[in-house]
């Protein structure tokens, strides 16, 4: 084996050859042993010919036993064989002439139920008769069994040669799939958020492009990683910087706004309006990162969540306008979930003015809960205009704003559906969106069953 990976090294390349090539001379070898232990059978008359010429043998046996060689040779004469009752030196005894050819292939003759072999195209078949006379049937070339073996041969190598080239194409993918699924997990799972995957050691392929390829992988994983991280860092210090000089701000401008002219109002108030956004911008980054931080853990337990909910959609009705309606329906009034109460009220908060925002100022909102067996499912539709495909797919993502010129006037970062999957998913849970043409968004969030708790 050692001598092997000296001589051909360890690249595809040289295994593919290796493989190939064994494959090669497998086909060659069993092809020849099985075309060795059956030609035999091949080669062999059939039987209704063998007991064709057993009844001719009678026949020129029935013509001596009545010592009419007269008969006999008119008998020889009319078969569709040609056929010669001889001696035992091969002349023939009713006084025909034989060709020499004939009488030498004679010598060779072969008995009526073993093979014909493949040599001569028209063999001689010898039958015994008695006074040491034997009958000659020479065959003809259209019914030698060689042609029949011939096509059963040639199918036999085809049916060897693809079974094993199944085979071992088979064994050959399951070898080189093994490394490219892990490498395929490992991609999906880098995509999905997870940067601390990696796959160099998890690899153990004795082929060396594949390692290469996962020690590629591994840096870009690792630069990746870094420069996200970095990112994040950055993010959160820039916020934590930027609270002092607000908070500065807003004590300041607190301490002018009594001494501002009736004239300067205006100008005073668009300035607070931006601060308080800024400080909204600055929460909304800070929650964020603590959510999405790996050292955080939320504190699950099992929580009634019908009258934890209820109190959410009572505080937003006061919050609604005229004209937008908040229907809370509980299904499971006496369900526990697995949650922490603060994460999934502040979920149903941010879902609900989305809803006021993006829904329009006439609007239906409506929150429902179910339960299935192991989960309990939170619902909130709304009656807007919904949102197309490309929008869905994004909308999970920091920072992500439907680009439509009604949104561009309402306010948001783009972070609160960001923050509600990151608050679903630290609670176990699962948060999809659908918005079906003309019947505005969906959200539908899926939690944990307390099951000794459930009702």
């Amino acid at each position: 084996m050692n001598i092997i990976k000296t001589l051909f090294g360890r690249s595809i390349a040289s295994k593919l050859f290796c493989y190939f090539s064994a494959v090669l001379i497998v086909i060659l070898s069993l092809s020849t042993a099985i075309e060795s232990m059956i030609i035999g059978g091949l080669l062999t008359l059939p039987h209704q010919l063998q007991h064709e010429f057993q009844t001719l043998a009678s026949e020129a046996q029935s013509y001596i036993d009545s010592d009419n060689l007269a008969g006999l040779k008119t008998w020889e004469e009319r078969q569709d064989y040609t056929i010669y009752v001889v001696d035992e030196t091969h002349s023939s005894i009713t006084k025909r002439n034989v060709h020499p050819y004939i009488q030498s292939k004679m010598s060779f003759s072969r008995s009526v139920d073993k093979p014909m072999g493949n040599k001569i195209r028209k063999p001689i078949i010898a039958l015994d008769l008695s006074s040491d006379y034997h009958l000659m049937i020479q065959l003809p070339w259209q019914l030698h069994p060689a042609d029949r073996a011939k096509h059963v041969l040639w199918a036999m190598r085809v049916l060897v040669a693809l079974s094993l080239l199944v085979f071992v194409s088979w064994l050959l993918s399951k070898h080189l799939q093994r490394p490219l699924k892990r490498l395929q997990q490992s991609s999906r799972q880098l995509a999905s958020g997870n940067l601390s995957v990696r796959v160099a050691t998890q690899i153990d392929s004795n082929i060396q492009e594949f390692n290469h390829l996962a020690n590629d992988f591994d840096h870009m994983a690792d630069r990746v990683e870094t420069l996200v991280l970095s990112h994040k860092q950055l993010l959160r210090n820039i916020s934590h910087e930027l609270r002092t000089p607000l908070t500065r701000q807003s004590i300041a401008m607190h301490l002018l706004k009594s001494r501002l002219q009736p004239n300067q109002q205006g100008y005073f108030e668009q300035i607070e309006h931006d601060v308080v956004e800024m400080n909204n911008l600055i929460q909304q980054i800070l929650e964020f990162s603590r959510l999405e931080s790996s050292h955080y853990q939320v504190q699950v337990s099992p929580t009634k969540i019908g009258p934890l909910l209820q109190r959410v959609v009572d505080d937003m009705c006061l919050q609604a306008k005229p004209a937008q309606n908040i229907t809370f329906n509980d299904h499971c009034p006496n369900a526990y979930a697995l949650v922490e109460p603060a994460l999934l009220s502040s979920v149903l908060h941010n879902a609900l003015s989305n809803g006021f925002k993006y829904a329009g100022e006439s609007c239906e909102i409506a929150v429902t809960i179910t339960q299935t067996t192991h989960h309990i499912i939170l619902t909130i539709t709304d009656d807007g205009a919904g949102l197309n495909d490309h929008d869905l797919v994004k909308i999970f993502e920091p920072f992500y704003r439907v680009d439509t010129s009604r949104d561009k006037e309402i306010a948001g970062y783009g972070l609160g559906m960001s923050i509600m999957k990151q608050s679903i998913e630290q609670m176990n849970g699962t948060i999809t969106a659908t918005s079906p043409p003309g019947l505005g968004l969906t959200l539908r969030c899926v939690l944990l069953v307390a099951d000794n708790m459930a009702a």
